[in-house]
């Protein structure tokens, strides 16, 4: 990422933790990939950067779509600093999201909102919300069930490696490996 800083930007919670976004932005790139041209999604979707669905309105909806490992010219791809500015915009949008759909944000551990923010990030705020035992177990505060909850569903299945870390991840809560 040459000449781009990525800074964090602090996300304030009431537990006087933030939600670490230059971290968050490493740990979703590395989910979704980092495409600085416009391509389709899984779901036929036009998208650009991190998994950044292209709206009518966004400058990137003139862009000429490729194929994810094509030879693109510079005319046709996004800048690092653009892909990083879709990225905010979209990750405000996961963790108002999960503020929405979690009554216990702000009294989260940190770990356990970047976990749900991918999640929210990859499912939208409507898919996420549709994990009611999972959401009644990270209410609860019981992460070993919490991560047993999440796996037992079809993004689990659709997604299976991605699923495994982010469990992982919570069972390193549950466990104080964080």
């Amino acid at each position: 990422m040459s000449g781009l800083a990525l800074k964090p930007i602090p996300r304030t919670t009431g537990n006087d933790m933030t939600v670490d976004v230059k971290q968050v932005y490493e740990e979703i790139s590395a989910d979704e990939g980092k495409v600085l041209h416009a391509y389709f999604c899984s779901e036929h979707h036009k998208t650009v950067g991190i998994g950044h669905k292209v709206l009518e309105t966004d400058p990137e909806s003139s862009l000429d779509i490729y194929g994810i490992g094509a030879d693109v010219t510079d005319d046709q791809r996004i800048s690092e600093d653009r892909c990083y500015e879709l990225f905010q915009g979209d990750i405000q949008i996961a963790i108002d999201g999960c503020q929405k759909i979690y009554d216990s944000w702000e009294e989260l551990p940190q770990e356990m909102q970047h976990v749900l923010i991918n999640m929210c990030f990859q499912l939208g705020q409507g898919g996420l919300g549709k994990f009611k035992n999972f959401k009644a177990a990270i209410e609860d505060s019981e992460w070993q069930r919490a991560s047993e909850e999440m796996m037992d569903s079809r993004w689990a299945n659709q997604t299976p490696e991605r699923a495994e870390r982010l469990r992982d991840r919570v069972i390193a809560v549950s466990t104080g490996g964080f």
